[in-house]
């Protein structure tokens, strides 16, 4: 029985992984029609009322909490940054950069929990940082620099914040709520981000007219994802888990070029690669961790 579950459990990992994978390229799409800010406000609103109404069905009260503002805070800045990144990267670059935050994630909790670091994550980090320098350089000419991609580094820092934070306060916290928490407080920054620094301009033909990228995002992709993890994650053990996620950014890598045809070059297939071996690498560290 303990089996059965355990392979439902990696096959719907699998789904949400890929799920996870096509955000980056539906992202990339939404960015054509509305501004980072106003994007983030539908997304994460479309989530929270999908979550609200399975709450609902399920008769399941939500309470909000301080924690719950802390992550929406942590989720927002970090969903943020990749957002304003992918405006000026690519969606398969996004997809690897952003997961060099399971290495950052062990040398945050050395600090907060004083984890010893083992040494499979110095490896870790010297293969993620030689491939994010042969994904984001431009051979051709040192003097460039591209913005997004730093931009999304600094995504994968705030992310690595948050796994930190969670597993910090998750024994204390129903899980359900502290997602509910996170998603409200994402679109409340969102939305307030959006009041200060963006024009107000669309009319709501052309919102609807476009909305599918959001939709997908906000319902399948947020709060059906969101569900699909908190139901069967806990069949899986740590290390699958990390396994099948760290094929998020290679799910990534199929769509966009299928979806965008984006295609990387030599170095950066290169860089990709050595990110992906970063990640594997790193996956021995979990279970020693706390």
């Amino acid at each position: 029985m303990r089996k059965a579950e355990e392979i439902k459990g990696i096959i719907v990992l699998l789904l949400t992984t890929f799920i996870w994978g096509t955000t980056f390229s539906f992202t990339k799409l939404a960015l054509l029609y509305f501004t980072p800010f106003f994007l983030l406000f539908l997304r994460f609103t479309l989530g929270l009322v999908t979550l609200f109404l399975y709450s609902h069905f399920k008769r399941q009260k939500i309470l909000l909490s301080r924690s719950g503002i802390i992550l929406g805070m942590l989720n927002f800045s970090a969903i943020a940054f990749q957002t304003f990144g992918l405006r000026y990267t690519s969606a398969t670059k996004t997809a690897f950069i952003t997961g060099l935050s399971v290495i950052f994630v062990p040398y945050l909790e050395s600090v907060v929990f004083k984890s010893k670091i083992y040494w499979n994550l110095w490896l870790a980090v010297f293969f993620g940082f030689l491939g994010m320098t042969f994904l984001s350089a431009d051979f051709s000419s040192f003097e460039r620099v591209n913005w997004g991609d730093l931009l999304v580094f600094i995504c994968a820092i705030l992310y690595a914040a948050q796994i930190v934070y969670i597993s910090y306060i998750v024994k204390k916290k129903e899980v359900f709520d502290l997602a509910f928490s996170e998603i409200l407080f994402t679109a409340v920054f969102a939305f307030l981000f959006f009041l200060l620094f963006e024009p107000r301009n669309l009319p709501i033909i052309f919102i609807v007219k476009n909305s599918w990228p959001i939709i997908y995002l906000g319902v399948i992709a947020t709060s059906i994802t969101l569900t699909l993890q908190l139901v069967r994650q806990k069949y899986v053990s740590p290390t699958k888990s990390a396994l099948i996620y760290n094929l998020e950014p290679v799910f990534a890598t199929v769509f966009a070029l299928v979806i965008l045809s984006e295609k990387l070059t030599y170095f950066q297939t290169l860089g990709a690669s050595f990110i992906l071996l970063s990640l594997f690498i790193s996956i021995p560290s979990f279970p020693q961790n706390n």
